[in-house]
């Protein structure tokens, strides 16, 4: 399971981000204590230095596509969807069927029920829509 606690580490730094959090990825990884391997640590501080340097474009695709408006999304979702299009659009290690896949199942771990299908929504049109269009 150790890509998905790099992952897990990804989104939960970016959440902390939210209420101020000033600690390098590194060492917030390792106070989290996940994931244990090396390079996935290195995975998860790819994915968030990734993800704050293309904020602005990946806030705006949530933008776009959240049907009823990023504004009224939970912090937690947002985090797990702004690490989650990063790994999507820019990261491309995984197919993109499992990188959806893996955050609709971070999301049933850390957010509520309704979650996974917002999730699950937002990735799938932002991956058909920088893709098929």
């Amino acid at each position: 399971m150790s890509r998905r606690q790099a992952r897990v580490a990804a989104v939960q730094y970016m959440y902390a981000k939210e209420f101020g959090n000033k600690e390098e990825p590194y060492s917030f990884i390792e106070f989290t204590g996940k994931p244990k391997k090396e390079d996935d640590r290195a995975f998860s501080k790819k994915l968030i230095e990734g993800t704050l340097k293309n904020l602005l474009y990946i806030d705006s695709l949530i933008k776009k596509y959240a049907e009823a408006g990023d504004d009224i999304m939970s912090l937690v979702d947002k985090s797990i969807l702004r690490v989650g299009i990063y790994e999507l659009l820019f990261l491309k290690e995984a197919h993109p069927i499992v990188v959806i896949n893996e955050y609709v199942n971070i999301a049933k771990e850390l957010s509520k029920e309704s979650s996974k299908s917002l999730v699950n929504a937002i990735l799938d049109k932002v991956y058909k829509g920088e893709y098929d269009e």
